[in-house]
């Protein structure tokens, strides 16, 4: 029998996400290079490269590309490199620092921003704000201090 040399080799595919299921718990860090949906809990630290969207809970502490958080529950620090977006009924306990912020859930933490914070009308923070720029819907509710168009060069040159 002759060997067919034109067999296809599997394509691997370019964009990939990784999946923690709904009735699923994972203790321990998470690490990916792909994008991350999390429906179950998380208790540990996660690291993505990518995007990360949470429709779950997660114990510990978020470093990721961008960040979606529908009807989730987080108790640690979030660090985004680009955008992270808080949904109505979702709340987080921890500071977060990112470049841009769209809230609309509560937020118990710090806030630091490098461009522009939304908080919409549903949005309740409890903690300090700073950013380039902010806007603030109707009905929003911020219990901390604001401070707006601080540089971060300006920051630092006052630390040191």
């Amino acid at each position: 029998m002759e060997e067919n040399k034109d067999v296809e080799r599997p394509v691997k595919p370019q964009e990939s996400t990784s999946l923690i299921g709904e009735h699923t718990e994972l203790t321990g860090d998470v690490s990916t290079d792909d994008d991350l949906t999390i429906y179950g809990r998380v208790k540990g630290n996660i690291k993505c490269s990518k995007s990360i969207q949470i429709y779950g809970s997660v114990e510990g502490d978020i470093l990721c590309q961008d960040a979606t958080i529908i009807q989730a529950e987080i108790h640690g620090n979030i660090e985004c490199r680009e955008s992270l977006k808080i949904s109505q009924e979702s709340t987080v306990e921890g500071n977060i620092t990112t470049t841009a912020l769209e809230n609309g859930g509560a937020v118990r933490g710090d806030i630091h921003a490098g461009g522009h914070i939304r908080l919409s009308e549903k949005s309740q923070v409890s903690g300090d704000i700073t950013a380039a720029s902010i806007s603030v819907d109707q009905g929003a509710v911020i219990q901390g201090c604001v401070m707006i168009g601080i540089k971060e060069a300006d920051s630092a040159k006052k630390e040191a």
